[in-house]
């Protein structure tokens, strides 16, 4: 199969409300609720990662290490 001309990967984070004491889970003060801040990426419909992360951070956290992953096995697969 050959190379598309171009993917347009879609970094998302959002609220996953937690209910109970679960180890990880810290108050957002954005979302006005105790959370996680899953990470999401999307190339058009295909959710390609789902990385499950505490809300106490940035939002951005994590982002450039997953993209420098999925960059190298998108690179493996269409060389």
């Amino acid at each position: 199969k050959t190379a598309p001309d171009e993917l347009i990967l879609d970094f998302d984070s959002t609220d996953d409300a937690v209910h109970g004491g679960q180890v990880g889970s810290f108050f957002h003060g954005y979302y006005d609720h105790y959370c996680f801040l899953p990470l999401y990426v999307f190339c058009g419909t295909k959710l390609l990662v789902a990385y499950l992360r505490p809300s106490n951070i940035d939002n951005a956290k994590h982002a450039w290490a997953i993209l420098s992953l999925l960059v190298k096995r998108l690179r493996q697969q269409w060389p």
